[in-house]
C-alpha cells in the first residue's frame, strides 16, 4: 500500500523544525543573517544531538555560511578575536579532524592547546549515531559511516585504531554471523518494486551467491518472474556458457571490460531489458552513487555483479600459475566479508567517539570499546574554558591564512558570531572542495586540483518501529532494491557490545536503515561528476516531508504482506541527508589515469604554509583508514 504524501502521521519524536533546532531556525540564507545581524541563541544543554530526529546530517542552518561563502564569495569583513594562541586549530571534527587532534596531542604533549571547529551539531562528519528510545530501552542506527575496511588497511591506520580501543576480534565476534553488511554471501532479500516489475515482491535468497553462479541459481533466476529473454540471458551470463565478446582477444577484453559501461554491456551485448538491467544495480549504487550505467565492467564484476564467468579468466587458471596464492586466498574464498568489515551498533560514529574521549575525557565515564556504545556523552564538556582540548560545534570556518608573524588565523561563524582564533598550526579536514574558499591565498593551480573532485551524495535514513514483527516475519535482514528510492534496507547492525544488546523477539521495537543514492541515471556523456552535483541540487531542495513519504512508501511496499502499518508502526524517522557524502573516488569511465603524485587530490593537498590538509578528499577514498591516513600526513607536515 502506497502512502500518500500529504498523510501526516503521528511521530512522537522529531526534530524541532525539521532537524533545525540547534541552529534556532537558521533556514534563512541571507548572508546578513547568517554573518551576525540576528544574533542565535547557544546550544540548549539539553539537547542530546544523537537523539535528535527529522532531518539531519546537511539539515537547514549547518551549510547556510558555507553556501553564502562558496555560492557568493560573502563572508563577514569584521570578527571578533577570541581565546589565547592555540598550538593547533583543526577545521573539521569528522574521523580525519579527530585523529589528526589526537596525534598532534599525542606527539606535542597533553599539555598542547587544540581548537576543532565544526558547522554540524555533533562531532564524526559522516560517522554519525542515531540514537532512539523505545520504552525505556536505547536503540541504536547508522547516519552514514557503516563498516570498518579491515582487510584494506594499512599497518598506521589499523594501529591507530587498537591504540584508541578498537578490538577488531571482538566486533567480528560481536555481530550476527548471516548479517549480508559482514557476509556478502549470507541470504538476503531482493525486492522488487511494482512501479518498475508490475507488483510488489520481496523474495528471500542468497542472491550473491545466485549471481555468482552457486547452487541452483537458475531457479533463483526464474523466480524472478522476468520476461523469458531476459532470464536466458541472465543465465548465460552468470553460467558462462555464452561467449558475448567471441571476435575480442584476451587483450581487446581487458581493455572492453575497463573502457566500457557495465550498464550497456548488458543491454547491448547480453540483451537485458531495462528492468533486468536494474536488478544487477543495488550494491553498485550504494558503493559508488551511480547506476551501471557510469561504472565500468570490470569495477561492476569487482562488486559481485553477475558476469565474472563470462567475461573473467577461470579462477582455476589463476590457481594454478600460483598455487601459493590460490592456498592464501582459499579462506577469504569459503567466507568472505567475515574478516573484512567488522561494524559497531552505531557505525563508524563508535569510532569518533572514542577519539572524542581520548581528547576529552570528562565527555563520558569509562574507557573500553564495551562501554562506548553505551556512554552518554556530556556535550556541555566539548568546548569548555581551560581545556587542553576543545571541539566548537555549530562553528562554520570561513578564512584560513598565514599572518606575517609565522600564526595562523582561524575564522568562523558561531551562532551568528564572525569570530577569529590564532594558531601555531593549523590542519583543514573537512570537505576538500571548500578549502580553495577558505585560503584565498592558494595558487590558482591548487584550488583547480581541489576543485575536482565531487562527494557522492546521498541519505541515510532510520526509522523506528514500535514492532519489528512485519520485519521479522519477512524472514531476512537485509535487502537490495533495485529501481526504488532507496537501493539497499536493512535492519540496523544486529552487534551485541558490552551492555548494548539488539532487539530479537518478533515484537521488539527495531531499527531499519535504508541508503539513497542521489545521482540520477546517465543521460548521454555525463561524467559521475556531473551526475553527483546533480544529485546534490536534487538532495538540498528535498524537504523532510518528501523523504518521510518516500521511505513510508518503500517500507509499505515491502513489508505490507506481513503486516507493515505505517500508521501504527511507525515511531520516529531520522533521515541523514549528506549533499557532500563520500568521498570521490576515480571512476575509469570519466578519469584519467595520472602519473604518481600528479592526480588531483595530490596536487590540491600541497601544505599551504603552516596549514596542512587532511581528509579522504585528500585520498580519494571514502574508508575510515583512508581519513586516518591523511590526518597522519597532515600532522607530519605541520610539525616538520
Amino acid at each position: 500500500m502506497a502512502v500518500k504524501k500529504d498523510k501526516k502521521l503521528k511521530i512522537t519524536r522529531r526534530d524541532f523544525l525539521d532537524g533545525v533546532a540547534l541552529m534556532g531556525g537558521a533556514a534563512a540564507l541571507s548572508p546578513h543573517y547568517v554573518f551576525g545581524e540576528h544574533n542565535l541563541d547557544g546550544i540548549s544543554d539539553a539537547v542530546y544531538p544523537p537523539t535528535l530526529t527529522g532531518l539531519r546530517g546537511n539539515q537547514p542552518g549547518s551549510y547556510d555560511v558555507a553556501h553564502a561563502l562558496a555560492r557568493g564569495g560573502q563572508r563577514p569583513t569584521e570578527f571578533e578575536d577570541v581565546d589565547n594562541v592555540y598550538d593547533l586549530v583543526v577545521v573539521g571534527a569528522g574521523i580525519s579532524g579527530l585523529t589528526a587532534a589526537y596525534l598532534f596531542r599525542k606527539r606535542f604533549g597533553a599539555a598542547a592547546k587544540i581548537l576543532l571547529l565544526d558547522n554540524h551539531d555533533d562531532f564524526g562528519g559522516h560517522a554519525r549515531r542515531n540514537e532512539f528510545n523505545a520504552d525505556g530501552r536505547t536503540l541504536l542506527g547508522v547516519g552514514g559511516s557503516l563498516n570498518l575496511e579491515q582487510a584494506a588497511m594499512g599497518d598506521s591506520a589499523r594501529s591507530l585504531l587498537e591504540e584508541i580501543g578498537v578490538d577488531f576480534t571482538s566486533l567480528r565476534q560481536a555481530i550476527e554471523p548471516d548479517y549480508v553488511i559482514h557476509d556478502l554471501m549470507s541470504s538476503h532479500g531482493l525486492y522488487l518494486t511494482a512501479s518498475v516489475y508490475g507488483t510488489d515482491r520481496a523474495m528471500n535468497g542468497q542472491w550473491n551467491l545466485t549471481w555468482a553462479g552457486a547452487g541452483d541459481f537458475q531457479s533463483a533466476i526464474r523466480s524472478l518472474q522476468l520476461p523469458l529473454s531476459d532470464e536466458q540471458g541472465l543465465i548465460n551470463l552468470i553460467s558462462g556458457e555464452q561467449d558475448f565478446l567471441p571476435e575480442m582477444s584476451a587483450q581487446e577484453r581487458e581493455a572492453f571490460m575497463h573502457s566500457t559501461s557495465y550498464g550497456s554491456f548488458l543491454s547491448e551485448y547480453v540483451g537485458l531489458s531495462p528492468g533486468a538491467v536494474q536488478i544487477t544495480e543495488p550494491w553498485i549504487k550504494a558503493l559508488f552513487g551511480v547506476s551501471v550505467a557510469s561504472v565500468s565492467i570490470y569495477e561492476a564484476l569487482y562488486t559481485g555483479a553477475p558476469g565474472a564467468a563470462a567475461l573473467l579468466p577461470p579462477t582455476s587458471e589463476a590457481s594454478d600459475a600460483d598455487p601459493e596464492n590460490a592456498e592464501t586466498e582459499a579462506p577469504e574464498a569459503e567466507n568472505p566479508g567475515a574478516d573484512r568489515y567488522p561494524i559497531y551498533p552505531d557505525g563508524n560514529a563508535s569510532v569518533a567517539r572514542l577519539l572524542v574521549r581520548h581528547l576529552i575525557p570528562a565527555v563520558a565515564a569509562g574507557n573500553t570499546e564495551e562501554n562506548i556504545v553505551t556512554s552518554i556523552f556530556d556535550y556541555t564538556q566539548l568546548d569548555r574554558e581551560g581545556a587542553p582540548v576543545r571541539l566548537r560545534l555549530n562553528s562554520t570556518a570561513v578564512n584560513v591564512r598565514n599572518r606575517d608573524d609565522g600564526l595562523v588565523d582561524a575564522s568562523y561563524v558561531v551562532a551568528g558570531n564572525a569570530q577569529t582564533v590564532r594558531a601555531k598550526r593549523c590542519i583543514l579536514a573537512g570537505y576538500g572542495g571548500m578549502v580553495p574558499h577558505l585560503c584565498p591565498e592558494l595558487p590558482p593551480a591548487q584550488k583547480e586540483s581541489l576543485a575536482y573532485g565531487v562527494k557522492v551524495p546521498f541519505i541515510c535514513t532510520n526509522v523506528l518501529l514500535r514492532s519489528g514483527a512485519a520485519i521479522r516475519k519477512a524472514g531476512v535482514s537485509s535487502y537490495q532494491c533495485p529501481g526504488s528510492f532507496y537501493s539497499l534496507v536493512a535492519t540496523a547492525p544486529p552487534v551485541s557490545q558490552g551492555n548494548f544488546q539488539p532487539p530479537t523477539k518478533l515484537d521488539d521495537p527495531v531499527v531499519v536503515w535504508m541508503i539513497h543514492a542521489a545521482a540520477p541515471p546517465a543521460s548521454g556523456d555525463q561524467s559521475s561528476r556531473d551526475l553527483y552535483r546533480l544529485g546534490r541540487h536534487q538532495l538540498l531542495s528535498m524537504s523532510f516531508e518528501d523523504i518521510e513519504a518516500a521511505t513510508l512508501s518503500q517500507l509499505s511496499g515491502m513489508f505490507g504482506a506481513t503486516g507493515f502499518n505505517a500508521e501504527t508502526d511507525v515511531e520516529a524517522i531520522t533521515a541523514n541527508r549528506w549533499a557532500h557524502g563520500y568521498a570521490y573516488e576515480y571512476m575509469e569511465l570519466h578519469d584519467p589515469v595520472w602519473p604518481e603524485g600528479e592526480a588531483p587530490h595530490e596536487l590540491g593537498r600541497a601544505p599551504i604554509g603552516r596549514i596542512s590538509i587532511a581528509n579522504s578528499d585528500s585520498e580519494a577514498q571514502a574508508y575510515v583508514q583512508s581519513a586516518i591516513d591523511a590526518a597522519i600526513r597532515a600532522v607530519d607536515e605541520v610539525l616538520a
